[in-house]
């Protein structure tokens, strides 16, 4: 956000990527207001205080998507001791540039980074971190239920996202690297659209796919001009989901994920049932005389 010359740096910038948790204008007399934010990731947290660089370049509210923030430090005698220049973020290169303060499992992003990070394809990879690294969505996900019983607890919803795309890749074994982690990367994000229904009881699975898609839609283009083939593979076996048995169904992947979904949710709605179970009775001993 701002731009200093004619000036002699005593270190190369230290760069921390984050995302912009805070806002406030302060009002700077005839000039254009200071900017104090709060820049936060999962580990650590800045706060900054700079000039707004131009009236045309203005950040008036907080942007949907990663920050990097590079702080500057000068030689003594010049001009400027110090310099913050924050940079918006089209594409993140991981994830963890999500606010630790704002998620219920922290652990979630960076067990879905690590996931994704072994990805081969870099275009399907930046896919996924486009669409999770803007916090309006990815943040929502993460600490978004599944609703359906047993999957009400906060941070299911990428969990069951997370396990169907591992299954979905193990069971792909007979594709190729990139096939396999098409199955997987839809199976991820198949029921991302759930973040719009969060009120919808019982779920309404036709409407988490046209959610879904919407959401994706934006990045499905850009995905597209690199990867056509992908993007409508991912889009087709997401549109395909809770449609076993159709006979408009000739890819496996799409089966594939589809039968993951089915197991994972049943096998997550059980551990999470036994659990609440063991704590009840946990709860009862603890009281009982």
């Amino acid at each position: 956000m701002s731009i200093v010359v004619n000036t002699t740096w005593k270190t190369e910038p230290e760069i921390f990527i984050g995302t912009i948790t805070h806002l406030t204008e302060i009002p700077n007399g005839e000039h254009l207001p200071v900017l104090e934010l709060t820049i936060e990731n999962s580990f650590e947290q800045y706060q900054v205080v700079m000039f707004q660089p131009h009236r045309d370049l203005q950040l008036t509210q907080i942007p949907d998507c990663a920050v990097q923030l590079m702080l500057w430090e000068g030689e003594r005698g010049n001009a400027v001791s110090r310099s913050d220049t924050v940079i918006l973020l089209d594409t993140p290169d991981t994830l963890l540039h999500l606010p630790e303060s704002k998620l219920v499992y922290p652990d979630l992003v960076v067990d879905i980074e690590l996931f994704i990070d072994a990805c081969p394809v870099q275009p399907l990879a930046d896919f996924v971190r486009r669409v999770l690294g803007r916090p309006s969505v990815g943040l929502r996900f993460l600490n978004g239920a599944m609703q359906e019983d047993g999957l009400q607890q906060p941070g299911s919803l990428a969990r069951h996202g997370l396990d169907v795309a591992i299954r979905s890749f193990d069971a792909c074994g007979g594709y190729n690297e990139a096939e396999r982690w098409l199955a997987a990367i839809a199976g991820l994000l198949h029921g991302v659209g759930r973040i719009e229904l969060y009120d919808a009881k019982p779920v309404d699975y036709l409407k988490v796919v046209l959610k879904s898609l919407g959401l994706l839609a934006e990045d499905l283009k850009r995905l597209e001009q690199k990867l056509p083939e992908a993007a409508r593979t991912i889009q087709f076996i997401i549109a395909s989901m809770y449609r076993i048995g159709s006979p408009t169904q000739p890819d496996p992947r799409a089966m594939v994920v589809q039968s993951s979904h089915l197991l994972a949710a049943q096998l997550q709605s059980e551990l999470m049932h036994t659990a609440s179970t063991h704590l009840t009775n946990s709860s009862t001993r603890l009281i009982s005389p």
